[in-house]
């Protein structure tokens, strides 16, 4: 009898731009890949799960058998997050639970992608035994959806991540790229932020942070792989600079983007001014150092398909 050497990966939200990367990552390396999908389900092999139907998703999981999970899928605008806070809360949340308690169950390896947004932006740059004190629902959503990964295993892990940007199938499909639509769209005048610290990510090394935890967790057997993580982009940007560097790469007019610098944000939903994620535990303490994705070079790539 042969032994089985290739392990499976189960990725929720593989549709999306972090899913895609995380999916590519794990093929490229040989193992079995499994990707839940719901609304673009029918793209790339993806079986389609609702995953806030729980005896649906258990079955999949029960299916596939898979040795680790990572959980891409939630509701990421904050804006949207607003607008339908019930069934946001539940895909947040609730849907972490029951992959985070089924995980401990089976002794599955479980990922779960986490955010900066769960500080409030006071006191940067914020290690992973910072207290969180999230300002917006959506940071507070992610938050909880922590505190029930960590209640159902300490063995679970958490990786924060900040804005990610990286390959997109339309502009909106991300907030970094969907800058772009504004910067072309030279007939109307538009505000953007320059107050708000971000440090931009690209979602393939995010993927291969996923991956190189799922290696030391699965195939070295490192059962100190396990709690919160960090990572992050290390070049900080406002919109209004990101707006600014994406017109310049393609040589567009800029005079119809206005610089805003409001001494209280006059947005709907608060966003914390610097929520910088120190991430050099992952170097320091389990050798994970990321040749990070020149973010100038990579978003050009990124944009080159809509010009």
């Amino acid at each position: 009898m042969s032994l089985k050497i290739n392990k499976t990966v189960l990725i929720t939200g593989a549709s999306g731009v972090l899913g895609r990367q995380v999916t590519n990552r794990f093929l490229d390396a040989g193992w079995n890949v499994t990707g839940l999908a719901y609304s673009r389900a029918n793209k790339n092999h993806l079986i389609r799960c609702d995953l806030t139907n729980f005896e649906e998703t258990n079955k999949v999981i029960h299916d596939v058998q898979p040795d680790v999970i990572v959980h891409c899928a939630a509701e990421r605008k904050p804006d949207q997050f607003e607008k339908d806070p019930k069934r946001s809360m539940f895909l947040n949340v609730e849907v972490t639970r029951n992959l985070a308690e089924l995980s401990a169950k089976e002794n599955i390896f479980f990922i779960l992608i986490s955010s900066d947004y769960v500080f409030d932006g006071k006191n940067p740059p914020y290690k992973e035994d910072a207290t969180p004190n999230p300002l917006q629902a959506y940071g507070k959503s992610k938050y909880e959806s922590e505190l029930v990964t960590q209640k159902a295993s300490k063995d679970h892990v958490i990786l924060r991540v900040p804005l990610l940007y990286g390959e997109v199938e339309t502009l909106d499909e991300n907030s970094v790229t969907i800058l772009f639509k504004n910067i072309k769209n030279t007939t109307a005048r538009v505000k953007m932020d320059d107050v708000q610290t971000r440090y931009p990510t690209y979602v393939g090394d995010v993927a291969e942070v996923c991956f190189q935890l799922s290696e030391q967790r699965i195939k070295q057997k490192r059962a100190e792989v396990r709690g919160i993580f960090h990572f992050s982009g290390s070049k900080k940007y406002t919109k209004f600079q990101m707006a600014l560097l994406i017109a310049s790469l393609f040589h567009l007019p800029v005079d119809h983007i206005e610089r805003d610098q409001p001494i209280v944000s006059g947005e709907s939903v608060p966003r914390p001014d610097n929520a910088a994620l120190d991430s050099t535990k992952l170097a320091t303490e389990f050798g994970i150092q990321i040749e990070q994705a020149d973010f100038e070079t990579t978003l050009r790539r990124c944009l080159e398909p809509f010009v």
